[in-house]
């Protein structure tokens, strides 16, 4: 695929993906009865966490490299807490080393609960060691796959 047809249909997904963000903040749904400690999705977050995969599979499938300008939009979807765990697979696409020097971005996201393993997740994989001290607290976090992750 070349470049112009990969930015075009890669622009699609993040239009899509921006349009799901809902204007305001809104209050965490009630909790899972299959989970007790875990909030209920929004439609929107499932919807977004989609794209956000389907924009990973596509990176994936295509083997190009994110531009500056898409990794700007993205890292603007990670941040915005509106998107609240829609974000955890946009946070995702960043853990490569290619893109260690966005890792002061996302480190801001440690503590929002939302999308806090993720964030680790993706530091380890961009080698961000910097950050060690900063994810040393997780290593007694309630969910064991995010203390795992740390």
């Amino acid at each position: 695929m070349n470049r112009i047809v990969f930015d075009n249909e890669l622009d699609c997904l993040l239009v899509r993906a921006e349009a799901l963000i809902p204007e305001e903040n809104l209050p965490d749904l009630p909790f899972m009865d299959s989970a007790p400690d875990v909030h209920d999705w929004y439609k929107y977050e499932l919807e977004l966490w989609d794209v956000g995969e389907n924009i990973r599979q596509f990176l994936s499938e295509n083997k190009n490299k994110l531009n500056n300008n898409q990794i700007e939009r993205i890292i603007k979807i990670c941040l915005d807490k509106r998107a609240k765990r829609g974000r955890q697979s946009f946070v995702m696409l960043l853990g490569k080393k290619m893109y260690c020097e966005y890792a002061e971005q996302i480190v801001s996201l440690l503590n929002d609960g939302d999308v806090d393993g993720q964030v680790i997740d993706t530091l380890y994989k961009m080698g961000a060691k910097e950050y060690v001290d900063l994810i040393e607290p997780f290593l007694i976090h309630n969910r064991t796959w995010i203390r795992n992750v740390a």
